[in-house]
């Protein structure tokens, strides 16, 4: 009886939805500030109630806003949290705060000198022609924390972060069109975007010419 009367107590003090939302939001902010400086704003879009607002406050030539759509994943572990599930919150705002960093980080990292317009051409070229190792392990080391690990039969993309490396992508070598995308690098939103295409465009050629 007693048992029954906790669990219900329980599900009297357990936070809503929007609640347990809104703990991740303000735990995002404060991550983000405290591990890498940044001063963000996190919220759901009024426009879109399926996509989450991440704007970087202060001056800065960067783009300030960020859309990320929230799927059925993100949707769990928001319920997780709202059942107060035991260092949840402060595992998934860290590194949602990690992605935010690395996402605003990019374009200092891979900026390069002018002209664009040539740079934009050759690197259409390039993915028409296929990718060598060496010219994919340059496009991935230019994305914060990551590196390229090559062994006989494939070739790994994992993020290297102060306390473990994470495999984010593995591509065989010894066949075309076979790789494997892991749940690390689907979790990265709109990095993905850019990440993915370069590694099919490098899984899909011919083993002779990598």
């Amino acid at each position: 009886m007693k048992k029954k009367q906790l669990e219900k107590l329980k599900k009297q003090f357990r936070p809503s939805f929007e609640t347990a939302r809104k703990m991740l939001f303000d735990e995002m902010e404060k991550q983000t500030l405290a591990k890498h400086g940044l001063t963000i704003q996190v919220s759901i879009k009024p426009t879109n109630q399926s996509e989450m607002a991440i704007e970087l406050v202060g001056e800065t030539t960067r783009d300030q806003v960020i859309s990320v759509p929230l799927d059925e994943n993100f949707n769990t572990v928001v319920k997780r949290i709202q059942n107060q599930e035991k260092g949840l919150l402060t595992r998934f705002s860290e590194n949602l705060a990690d992605e935010v960093a690395n996402y605003w980080a990019e374009p200092v990292t891979v900026a390069q000198p002018e002209p664009v317009e040539e740079a934009v051409s050759e690197n259409v070229q390039e993915i028409s022609d296929g990718m060598t190792f060496a010219e994919f392990t340059e496009k991935m080391t230019a994305f914060p924390k990551f590196q390229v690990h090559q062994t006989a039969d494939d070739v790994q993309v994992v993020e290297k972060t102060p306390k473990e490396e994470r495999l984010l992508a593995t591509i065989s070598m010894k066949e075309k069109d076979n790789f494997t995308i892991e749940a690390a690098l689907e979790r990265k939103y709109k990095l993905k975007l850019d990440v993915i295409p370069v590694i099919e465009t490098f899984a899909k050629t011919e083993i002779t010419h990598r």
